[in-house]
């Protein structure tokens, strides 16, 4: 059974993190259509693409969804060329069963699992102590 972990990093393999960061930043910054008349609506002196900085900036969910998008760009740099990055590719982006993913990088399916429990266990106990709440 996938756990939050498995979720996000299938959902950034596939690309669908970069949609829901996407989706979040326009959900917060669409244009609320009020209708004013007269004077008294008050005016904002603060130029539209200052408000959108804004309007992120102050979002805590798409804080979140950010930090870890850049947290998995750094990692994945960082595990380039490694037996894990393999692992992860295969079984999240290209969504091959364990079997498959083994095959694909020369192992059996127990020492591949393995190795990526392993590679769990260290990010979720260093990097994702917080990210994953």
């Amino acid at each position: 059974m996938a756990d939050r972990l498995d979720l996000l990093l299938s959902d950034y393999m596939t690309g669908m993190l970069q949609v829901k960061i996407n989706s979040r930043e326009r959900w917060i910054t669409r244009e609320k259509h009020e209708e004013r008349i007269g004077s008294g609506g008050s005016s904002s002196n603060t130029a539209p693409q200052e408000r959108n900085y804004l309007i992120k900036e102050a979002d805590k969910e798409l804080g979140r969804l950010n930090d870890q998008k850049q947290t998995l760009d750094e990692l994945m740099d960082v595990i380039q060329g490694t037996i894990a990055k393999d692992i992860i590719i295969a079984r999240f982006k290209h969504r091959m069963s364990w079997h498959n993913v083994a095959i694909r990088v020369c192992l059996e399916e127990s020492v591949a699992r393995k190795q990526y429990i392993s590679f769990k266990n260290t990010l979720r106990s260093g990097l994702w102590a917080e990210t994953l709440k």
